[in-house]
């Protein structure tokens, strides 16, 4: 994005001026600009471009204060325009590229749209204005009576704008008024989200946690957002983004007084327009003379009553205008006497349903009996009993006749005022016939969500034996969509997640089908959330369990209970049920169960900092598996084994337990368990100080984290790639791996990990001598950890800053952050990011003159490297002991240090090997720099 480019503009210019000791005022006669105009490039928040000249004069005029020498002066120079220059060239590209992957959710246009011409000039004009004045477009209502024609309308004005709204056109309806509930805000949040590329399992627990997140996202977005059938301004106004450049349109039935929004309200069709709507859905000429004028008044100029009677004469060529007014003036007469709502938009739904075959008709009011948001042919064949192929011929007739709308290829919806028409035809019917297509729907839902649970666990070893029975009877069953793999079977839980909502809550008084159907969801809700969710719908389980005195299904959902708990944060609650699913399963003799409640508490453990009681029950579940023959169970003991030893430092036991765990998950052919152990097998052997096996293991995992979709996996692998290519040197390529790799914190709304890639993209920055950019990076990753309150990142991007702060000659500043840096290493005892901060603090001391002082910190820094194992560590200490001891004139010692510090470095592959090897042919005088140099190595390293 522009902005931060821009702050970082006005943030390198800023401190020239303070640093040259001149006021903004000061700068108004060199370039020619307001001391308000300079105020606001400072600030990064220009609005009227300026071109490289002014930027020019700036400089030289604050390096002319300043003083010092030309080379200095040049280098300053050429920083801060190649910053504009970088600006320019990112501005012309933002022009026609979106920052993110644009998405068009908008519904097909329909090709018989009529008039509304002034409805649609005020939209072009508001956003053509708005845009050319700098201001903020605003949000537009529009509202209107049933069958007026407000969905149409919005999203053809969303088709007739999208290219005004490069970064994305999003549709959500709320269902204000159709048989779905309304949505609650913050579902339709997570269905936003989602769409910008948010994981749905990323999400914020929280409704205003998850409206700051959006607003946050599309903050600098030109994105059109439709919100349909909106209920009332509080279901609405969490929704609204915070972008100027966006555009919010949103429909209701009810005028939205409460927002600050200009309304649009939409009435019948003018008679003109009306008739011309008649002749294009038709779709042939009608004879002079033919009463056009009465049936548009019998349908009340509405269109959607238009849109049913136009697709009847086009479907039926004999069918004439005296006719159909006949049939309506009758129609609407009965209805009205019956009290009818809407008369005119029901006597035209009547017309249309009486004019279908017998045999569609039973299948169209069938389909009112469907719960959810939209179907497919697999779930209307279910409904109705029908054969696929039949299925797809009747669905697609009844949308041929306007009758059904569909919003995806395959997938179907009914307006809400047919929906509501069918739910009254139902209500008449025989109530076993409507039992039984619901059983057969339910049945359909059961199966193939069992089947497409069978694919996402790869025979999990948590997966309980009743799931499992049925999983293989469901694979069985006729009717069932085929899916060929793990891609597909998310695919089709996704798509059919608001069906299957839909589903549990309808069947809510049936404790069966609630603990079955969201048993088979389970797997789906744990990769992909959001917790509040999956949490609600585990506790309803367990209820349902309860109600059943089923301890076995009672456990299951406890155990997915406490899982969704511990996702969403919520460490108490989730131990409390894991701990009774433990129990449970315990007193039920299932050991599978016993050992995956024992995994999942030491989860719980290990996040709130409990390590030895996590490691009690890793080990425990590991026995467990290890005596039933369990090996995918003992697999997963062992990665969590491994994983919390190598957070606390015990790297050669990580090392064994994850090696062991991957090999086994390979044996196995698990590819959820193997990328979790390569993961963290490249993390140990990045803390090892193996770079080249660190590297070869993240890229497997980064790899197969693409192939499966598995979105926080590949963030966190790419930010440890670039972690690895800075410590080898290779710093160009570790800031377009971490570069890569905050895009993807960003889509995942995850500002831990976005701050612990910006530690090391500033470091790799600061060696390429962007420091401006770099000392950047350390300020938004402080801000982020504080924000937060992550103390061990605080500590390490304190120590980076550190770095940069002294290789900028601000010795004292750098000494502060070593402070606070020292401080906090010691307060949480990483003992690791002591020995780093104590050789930061050994450069300081003797960049001021202070050898012994220097001496004394490396000596410390060595001593704990050398428990702990840390080579990269250790060497750094020796390189600076032999530094010490040359200010002392102790060549021989000097000589002796560096030399030890050169063969680690070089073992291990470290950036910093050929400054080392520089610096130790100034302390041997019958060597060359050529004879030391390793030939394998290139580039300039570290300054020595």
């Amino acid at each position: 994005m522009i902005d931060p480019q821009k702050r970082a503009l006005g943030f390198e210019m800023a401190r020239l001026r303070r640093e040259a000791k001149l006021r903004q005022v000061d700068l108004q006669k060199p370039t020619g600009r307001t001391d308000a105009t300079i105020s606001a490039i400072e600030r990064g928040q220009w609005k009227r471009a300026f071109d490289r000249s002014l930027v020019e004069r700036y400089v030289d005029h604050c390096l002319g204060a300043i003083g010092g020498s030309k080379g200095v002066s040049d280098r300053r120079r050429k920083y801060v325009l190649g910053l504009f220059d970088a600006l320019e060239t990112l501005s012309t590209a933002t022009d026609n590229t979106s920052q993110v992957p644009p998405r068009n959710q908008l519904p097909r246009d329909t090709p018989h749209f009529t008039g509304r011409e002034r409805e649609l000039q005020i939209l072009t004009d508001a956003v053509r204005t708005s845009r050319a004045q700098d201001r903020v477009i605003a949000v537009h209502a529009v509202d209107g009576k049933p069958g007026v024609g407000k969905s149409a309308f919005v999203t053809h004005a969303g088709h007739t704008l999208r290219n005004r709204f490069p970064d994305g056109q999003l549709f959500v309806n709320l269902h204000a008024f159709s048989n779905e509930r309304p949505v609650p805000p913050a579902e339709a949040l997570a269905e936003l989200l989602t769409a910008v590329g948010v994981p749905p399992g990323s999400l914020p627990g929280t409704l205003e946690k998850r409206a700051t997140l959006w607003r946050s996202r599309l903050a600098d977005l030109k994105v059109l957002v439709v919100l349909d059938n909106a209920l009332d301004d509080a279901q609405v106004r969490p929704l609204l983004p915070g972008s100027p450049s966006s555009l919010v349109l949103v429909t209701s039935r009810h005028r939205m007084t409460g927002l600050d929004a200009v309304t649009i309200p939409l009435d019948v069709l003018p008679p003109d327009e009306a008739a011309r709507m008649l002749h294009r859905t038709a779709q042939r000429p009608l004879p002079p003379g033919s009463p056009v004028s009465e049936l548009m008044e019998l349908a009340g100029h509405l269109p959607l009553a238009i849109a049913l009677l136009g697709a009847r004469m086009r479907n039926r060529k004999a069918l004439t205008v005296e006719h159909l007014v006949a049939e309506m003036r009758d129609g609407v007469d009965r209805l009205a006497a019956l009290r009818v709502r809407n008369v005119e938009v029901a006597a035209a739904i009547e017309l249309s349903y009486r004019a279908l075959s017998p045999v569609r008709q039973e299948f169209f009011t069938m389909l009112g009996l469907h719960p959810g948001p939209d179907l497919d042919a697999y779930a209307g064949a279910a409904l109705t009993a029908g054969t696929l192929r039949g299925t797809t011929r009747q669905l697609e007739a009844l949308y041929d006749d306007n009758l059904l709308d569909e919003h995806v290829l395959g997938r179907y919806e009914l307006h809400d005022l047919i929906a509501e028409y069918l739910r009254d035809l139902n209500q008449d019917r025989d109530p076993d016939l409507r039992q039984n297509a619901m059983d057969r729907l339910l049945d359909y839902f059961q199966n193939a969500t069992l089947n497409a649970d069978s694919l996402l666990r790869e025979a999990a070893a948590s997966t309980p034996p009743a799931l499992t029975s049925a999983a293989r009877a469901a694979r069985d069953r006729d009717g069932l969509p085929t899916l060929a793999d793990r891609k597909a079977a998310m695919a089709w839980m996704a798509a059919e997640r608001g069906n299957l909502l839909a589903c549990l809550r309808t069947v809510s008084d049936s404790p069966p089908r609630v603990i079955t159907l969201t048993a088979a969801m389970s797997q789906h809700l744990r990769l992909s959330g959001p917790w509040d969710v999956a949490a609600r719908l585990h506790g309803d389980a367990v209820t349902a369990a309860r109600v059943l005195g089923d301890s076995v299904a009672e456990a299951t959902a406890l155990l997915e209970l406490g899982s969704a708990q511990r996702q969403h944060g919520d460490y108490p609650q989730a131990e409390t049920a894991t701990t009774a699913a433990l129990n449970a399963f315990s007193e039920s003799g299932e050991v599978h169960g016993q050992a995956a409640a024992l995994l999942e508490l030491g989860s719980v453990h290990f996040l709130t900092d409990n390590y030895d009681d996590a490691a009690d029950r890793y080990r425990q579940a590991l026995e467990l598996s290890r005596a039933t023959g369990d090996r995918l169970g003992v697999a997963d003991a062992m990665v969590e084994l491994g994983s919390l030893a190598y957070v606390r430092d015990d790297y050669p036991a990580a090392e064994l337990q994850l090696s062991e765990a991957l090999a086994l998950h390979e044996e196995l052919n698990n590819a959820t368990g193997r990328v979790t152990a390569l993961k963290n097998l490249g993390n140990t052997w990045y803390f090892m100080d193996h770079y080249d096996k660190a590297q070869e293991a993240l890229g497997e995992a980064l790899a197969l984290s693409q192939e499966l979709g598995i979105a926080l996996v590949e963030a966190q692998t790419t930010t440890k790639l670039g972690s690895v290519l800075r410590l080898m040197g290779r710093y160009e390529e570790s800031v377009e791996l971490l570069t890569r790799a905050r895009k993807l914190a960003a889509r995942l709304a995850d500002r831990s990990l976005e701050a612990e890639l910006l530690i090391d993209f500033g470091a790799a920055l600061h060696q390429l001598g962007r420091n401006g950019e770099a000392e950047d990076a350390f300020a938004t990753s402080l801000t982020l950890f504080r924000a937060i309150g992550e103390e061990l990142g605080m500590a390490c991007a304190l120590k980076e800053l550190a770095d940069l702060l002294l290789g900028t000659e601000r010795p004292t500043e750098a000494r502060q952050c070593l402070g606070e840096a020292h401080d906090l290493y010691s307060e949480l005892d990483e003992r690791l990011g002591l020995a780093a901060t104590n050789n930061s603090l050994g450069k300081l001391e003797l960049s001021v003159g202070q050898p012994s002082a220097s001496a004394a910190a490396h000596q410390s820094a060595l001593d704990i490297a050398r428990d702990l194992g840390s080579p990269l560590e250790e060497a750094d200490a020796l390189a600076g002991l032999g530094r010490a001891a040359r200010a002392t004139g102790d060549i021989e010692t000097a000589r002796e240090r560096v030399g030890e510090a050169l063969r680690i470095q070089r073992a291990i592959g470290a950036a910093g090997a050929t400054a080392t090897a520089v610096f130790l042919c100034e302390l041997t005088a019958n060597e060359s720099v050529e004879t030391v140099r390793s030939p394998a190595e290139g580039g300039d390293g570290d300054n020595p």
